[in-house]
């Protein structure tokens, strides 16, 4: 059994909390951020993606929403900070950059 790991695509793992009270932003281009998503999805560019929660959800409550974490599989980080750049979340100022990371993941 090989233990080689094949370069050609790394995994890009990011963390993009949302600004102050975006809340009611991330809500109304919501629909617009899956539907740019799902062509890159659909590539395998994007292989995972959800909202990070400030607390459980509880019933008869909407989501209490304070950013996203996303997982790409790219050939650069800037290839993955280009497509983050182009979302909605990202046009719309729903995303804090001065608060975003990013890093290599290995995810199996």
């Amino acid at each position: 059994m090989s233990t080689q790991i094949s370069l050609a695509k790394q995994e890009w793992i990011v963390i993009l909390p949302d600004q102050d009270g975006a809340l009611e932003r991330r809500l109304r281009v919501r629909q617009d951020h899956l539907a740019g998503l799902k062509p890159a999805v659909e590539q395998g560019f994007w292989t995972f993606g959800g909202a990070i929660l400030e607390d459980i959800l509880k019933e008869g409550e909407g989501p209490k929403i304070k950013g996203s974490v996303m997982l790409a599989q790219a050939d650069t980080k800037e290839d993955v900070l280009k497509a983050l750049k182009s979302d909605v979340y990202s046009k719309s100022g729903v995303w804090d950059w001065e608060k975003v990371g990013h890093d290599k993941a290995m995810i199996r």
